[in-house]
């Protein structure tokens, strides 16, 4: 499928990456039920996108990194997860990580984190399900701590860990995150990713018992007024929250997304209809009508993903904080964005005839690991909507990422109504 809207926008380096995740994508497609029977990606894989230099998307430039645009980050992460849903799903999530810590992290620590040989990938776990930590001298201890969902932590050589559990953070209402840079050597990944969905993509739980972290290795996300001084990549330090939507979540469904559709199309004309004197299912109107419906479902949730780039690029360039409407529509624009994505997949899935139900199908894979993407925190539509409509009628939002943005760009805590 055509990408809306890209080919003007990228620079040279974004679209030679670009070029090279597509070149990626038949040989991933060709790992698929190796992925999801054996639960992990083959380090043949992890190299391979190594090589091709898309672990580096998000890390600064300083660092031997790309340093891409956001919109070139949605639309390089979108081509591999054409390729398969787990490795997508990996890809996006070190990339976004590695992103979100240049933006977080002071430049004396990046220092001391990049100051090695190997490639710097991070994993990320934005909310504990539990964390017992102690302030000592020095930093922190965590004496029991765990983070579900460690989507990448195999690949990873760090976890950004909010030190923040569930209930601490629903009782300040999420105004702030204690970030914790964490060597993977001192996390137990838990062997837990049992899952009908992105199987690959071993989002298992991360375990840390009786870890000291140093005080320069845990940032607070504090609240404050936008500082007009900021230059290049520090202007989007503020805007860290919002980012973290885009890219952490959106990219690899709106790949599995066009990757069906192009599926789809591809076959069509060369299969039949079961019971009925239908050769060709491209001939066949209704099946017209569902494909042209599913891809502009895919075109219309790339055109909302679109909007809401060129609107944080607005803010960013003129120093602006998002109005409360603002920060709803974003995030409501990455879980309607979702919803389209699943809905185009589902509508395919429903006219596959039955062997698609068969493990190895390929439209089966997409339509099991999207619809786990599109369940993720930060794409449930359910909750982004109601979070819009909320807004929209002058309620308060019930979003934890609304809230702690709100108070770190309005410089108001709890000033979010």
């Amino acid at each position: 499928m055509a990408n809306l809207s890209t080919e003007c926008q990228l620079t040279d380096l974004e679209q030679q990456l670009l070029d090279r995740a597509a070149e990626l994508v038949p040989y991933l497609q060709k790992f698929g039920t190796m992925i999801d029977e054996e639960r992990h990606i083959p380090e043949e894989v992890i190299q391979k996108i190594s090589d091709a230099g898309l672990f580096k998307l998000g890390t600064p430039k300083e660092y031997g990194g790309h340093e891409v645009g956001i919109r070139a980050m949605v639309e390089i992460v979108s081509e591999v997860a054409k390729g398969n849903g787990s490795v997508g799903w990996v890809v996006q999530i070190i990339n976004g990580n590695n992103y979100n810590a240049a933006l977080s992290l002071p430049p004396g620590v990046l220092d001391s984190i990049y100051n090695t040989v190997e490639e710097i990938r991070f994993c990320s776990v934005l909310l504990a399900q539990k964390a017992v930590v102690k302030k000592v001298d020095g930093g922190y201890l965590v004496e029991e701590g765990l983070w579900r969902f460690g989507s990448g932590s195999k690949h990873a050589t760090h976890a950004l860990l909010n030190l923040k559990d569930v209930k601490s953070m629903q009782e300040s209402k999420a105004v702030e995150m204690m970030l914790a840079v964490v060597p993977m050597s001192e996390v137990t990944i838990v062997d837990d990713w049992y899952t009908m969905s992105l199987k690959g993509s071993a989002s298992n739980s991360l375990e840390i018992k009786n870890v000291f972290i140093p005080d320069k290795y845990v940032v607070t996300h504090q609240e404050g007024s936008l500082p007009a001084q900021l230059q290049g990549r520090d202007r989007y330090r503020p805007y860290g929250q919002l980012i973290i939507i885009i890219t952490t979540g959106i990219s690899a469904i709106l790949g599995l997304a066009r990757g069906a559709v192009e599926y789809f199309v591809e076959r069509a004309p060369h299969k039949g209809i079961a019971m009925t004197v239908h050769t060709s299912q491209a001939a066949v109107g209704h099946i017209q009508y569902k494909v042209g419906l599913a891809a502009m479902k895919v075109e219309s949730a790339h055109l909302h993903i679109s909007r809401t780039i060129d609107q944080l690029e607005r803010h960013v360039q003129n120093t602006e904080p998002f109005s409360l409407k603002e920060m709803a529509q974003l995030q409501t624009d990455m879980t309607y964005a979702a919803m389209l994505c699943w809905e185009a997949v589902d509508l395919l899935m429903a006219e596959s005839g039955g062997s698609v139900i068969a493990d190895s199908n390929r439209l089966s894979q997409i339509f099991r690991d999207i619809r786990g993407g599109s369940n993720h925190a930060l794409t449930t539509a359910s909750t982004g909507l109601e979070l819009y409509g909320r807004v929209l009628m002058g309620l308060p939002p019930q979003h934890l990422m609304t809230i702690g943005a709100a108070s770190v760009l309005n410089g108001a805590r709890g000033r979010v109504t």
